[in-house]
Formats: C-alpha cells, structure tokens, sequence
C-alpha cells in the first residue's frame, strides 16, 4: 500500500510499531464506544492483530503534520459490492477537520476502483459528529438500523448512509477542472431537487 498526503494529513500503512499508540487511542471509551469493532478495554496486542487489514481491506493511518498517529481511516468491501467507509480519531484531535479531510482522501482513493459501485458508512445516533462528516463529503441518509458495539457489548441504534459513484466523483473532485466540473453539477442537482 501506498501514503497519501492531504493539506494537514499524511495517511500511511499502519505499521507494528502504531500498536502501543494505536492501543492507547482507540481504546479510549470515548472513542472505543463509538466504533462497531474496536472492544474496550483494547490492548497492544489486541491492536497488533487488528494492525494488519483482512483480504478487501484498505486501512490508513492517519498522522498530523508531522505528528505521532492520531487515527485511522479505511474500508472494506462488503459482499454486496459497496465499500464501507470507516474512521476514528483519538479524543485530542476531534473537531478540528481533520475526519473530514481523511475520510474524502480515503474515498478519493476508493474511486479509483471502477468495481466499487458506492461506499457505505454508518454512525451510532449519540455520535452526531461522525454524522456530519459524512454529510460533508455527500452521504445521503438511508434508514435507522441496530448495529453491534464490540466496546460496549451490546447492540446501539446507528443512521445508515450511502454514496454512490458518480456523486463521490463530483464531492471529491481534485482538481481545478473537477471543481468547476463539481459545480455545474451541483448546480445542475440543486435544480432537480438532489442536492
């Protein structure tokens, strides 16, 4: 795998030397219990066998200017075809942009697979923020589903949301033609009544 460099971000492999840090992040509660799959309390030797991406996985690390890991972001194809779209941040870094600017780096990635139809993602209701990233980067609502909470051992209401191809083309457009190209369309969506 390779890195991708954002505006703030680097997001690199993770290596085996991000358990310790990985550990201590993602196993805050705080962030541990908005996660589907990370448990709580979560060890260094519980990250280093998480460390590693299953087959169709693509897990990033994510690092700040320079800085030590901050969290993770990735997905997963799911037997349906989509890609589910997942991340998390260590508590010190929330609401600072940077879920936002990871997880459009990580569908900017995504896309380039043509075999991917559209990308999945959810979100428990008492976690509104990770709700407003996915609204950032185009996801549209789908239904209110229980999912289990590895962390908190039981099942939590979560909001599903989907984004097909064409329209994650359009909200992560790159370029300077891709933005003038992003808003003809936006225009054209706002017309019809789908944006």
């Amino acid at each position: 795998m390779f890195t991708i460099k954002t505006q703030r971000l680097l997001l690199r492999p993770f290596q085996r030397s991000d358990a310790r840090e990985f550990a201590r992040l993602a196993g805050d509660w705080a962030v541990a219990s908005m996660t589907s799959d990370i448990p709580h309390p979560f060890d260094e030797a519980q990250a280093l066998a998480w460390l590693k991406p299953a087959r169709g996985e693509v897990r990033f690390a994510i690092e700040a200017e320079g800085q030590r890991l901050i969290g993770g972001a990735g997905f997963y194809r799911r037997s349906s075809g989509l890609a589910e779209l997942g991340f998390w941040l260590g508590k010190p870094w929330w609401g600072q942009g940077y879920a936002t600017e990871a997880a459009r780096a990580v569908l900017a990635h995504g896309v380039r697979d043509r075999r991917l139809p559209a990308f999945s993602s959810a979100h428990f209701v008492d976690n509104p923020a990770s709700g407003r990233v996915l609204a950032k980067l185009g996801f549209v609502e789908v239904e209110r589903i229980p999912i289990a909470c590895t962390a908190r051992g039981y099942q939590v209401d979560a909001i599903t949301y989907r984004l097909e191809r064409q329209r994650a083309l359009l909200v992560i457009a790159p370029t300077a033609g891709g933005l003038a190209e992003r808003r003809r369309w936006r225009t054209w969506l706002g017309r019809i009544g789908a944006g």
